[in-house]
């Protein structure tokens, strides 16, 4: 009886540490991003990356320097690696960057080509 104990002790202790350690990891990316994607076509070259977090799990959108906004897909931050997706004019465009204390330096995939994309968090 003591061993089970003692075991679910220990099951409670791992699980807390991974939750918390998970839930840390999203505050480095959760916040706004000012981007930056100097070869991108006219209107989409600029703008913020909103990062939030529900439940555990993150999500954002992008809002672009004339107010239009878009959801953004399968946001995944794993290892100082950020990774989401999104749909523009009917196409899919993935990012993704290498986050560096409040820096991020990656690349964007379109239809058209890879694209250099960086951004530096302002909240």
């Amino acid at each position: 009886m003591k061993k089970l104990l003692v075991f679910a002790f220990l099951v409670a202790i791992v699980a807390g540490t991974v939750n918390a350690s998970v839930a840390t990891g999203n505050k480095d990316v959760v916040g706004e991003w000012k981007y930056e994607v100097p070869t991108a076509p006219y209107g989409y070259e600029a703008g913020t990356l909103v990062i939030t977090e529900k439940e555990g799990k993150l999500a954002g959108q992008v809002k672009f320097e004339d107010g239009y906004k878009i959801d953004l897909k399968n946001v995944t931050y794993v290892d100082g690696v950020f990774k989401c997706g999104l749909y523009v004019d009917y196409e899919y465009v993935s990012i993704k960057g290498k986050i560096t204390g409040k820096e991020l330096s990656g690349a964007v995939e379109s239809p058209e080509g890879e694209m250099k994309i960086t951004a530096k968090k302002v909240k």
